[in-house]
C-alpha cells in the first residue's frame, strides 16, 4: 500500500513543486507535459509509455477478474453453464467475449463520463458489500470465519459509517446522465435475474445444479 501511495504522491509533488501551474491547467495527459518541461522530451515520452503499459495491465487484470468471476458464478449455478467453458489455456472463453463486448459498447462514451459512471457503479457496489457484510454478521453469526473482523456487529456498523458517508457524498456529485445510466443498469440487472429464473424453469439454458456441496450438470 505504501508503494502505491508513494507512486502517486511523489510524481504529483514533484510536478507541483517544479512548475507554476494552476488547477485549470490539469487535464488529461498534462502530467506528461510537465515531465517534458522538467526532464526533456525523453522523460515526457517515458511517462506516456509507462502510463500506457500501466493502463494495459489494469485492463488485462480487470478483464481476467470479471471473466473468472462469471465462470465462478456459472460453476455455482448462478449463470448459464456455457460461461464455465474454458479454452485449452484454461481461460474462461465466453466470459472474456462478454467482457470485450461490454468494453466496446462503453467505448462510445467520452472518457470523463465513463470514469464518473464506473466510479459511481463501484461506489454502489461498495455500499451493497457493506450492507451484505452486516447482514451476514447478523443472520449467520455462527458461521466459521477464518478471517474475522475483531469487532462485534455494532462495532462493525460504526466502522462502516465513515466510508459509507464519504461514498454517498461522492455519489451525490454525479451528473444526471450518470444517475440515468446507473438506474438503467440496476433495472437491467433485476430484469436479467428474473429472466434467468424463467430460463431455468423452462430449460432455455443449461445450468450447473449445486446440491449439498456437490455440483452436477
Amino acid at each position: 500500500v505504501l508503494l502505491v501511495v508513494l507512486g502517486y504522491l511523489l510524481p504529483l509533488l514533484v510536478a507541483l513543486g517544479a512548475t507554476e501551474t494552476v488547477q485549470m491547467d490539469w487535464s488529461e495527459g498534462y502530467l506528461a507535459n510537465i515531465a517534458t518541461q522538467i526532464g526533456g522530451t525523453w522523460l515526457g515520452a517515458w511517462t506516456v509509455f509507462a502510463a500506457g503499459v500501466s493502463n494495459l495491465a489494469l485492463f488485462e487484470a480487470e478483464m481476467s477478474s470479471d471473466a473468472y468471476q462469471l465462470m465462478g458464478m456459472a460453476n455455482r449455478g448462478l449463470f448459464p453453464k456455457m460461461f464455465s467453458t474454458q479454452s485449452k489455456y484454461d481461460t474462461p472463453t465466453y466470459g472474456i467475449l462478454l467482457g470485450t463486448f461490454v468494453v466496446i459498447l462503453m467505448s462510445i462514451a467520452d472518457f470523463t463520463s465513463l470514469v464518473e459512471m464506473l466510479n459511481f457503479a463501484y461506489s454502489l457496489a461498495l455500499l451493497i458489500e457493506f450492507a451484505a457484510f452486516i447482514k451476514l454478521r447478523i443472520s449467520h453469526a455462527d458461521v466459521p470465519r477464518p478471517y474475522r473482523v475483531p469487532l462485534n456487529t455494532f462495532g462493525c456498523i460504526l466502522m462502516l459509517i465513515p466510508p459509507s458517508l464519504m461514498t454517498l457524498f461522492v455519489m451525490a456529485y454525479a451528473t444526471k446522465m450518470t444517475f440515468l445510466y446507473i438506474s438503467a443498469i440496476v433495472i437491467g440487472g433485476i430484469g436479467l435475474f428474473e429472466l434467468q429464473k424463467i430460463a431455468r424453469k423452462n430449460d432455455w439454458c443449461e445450468y450447473v445444479h449445486v446440491h449439498h456441496g456437490a455440483k452436477k450438470a
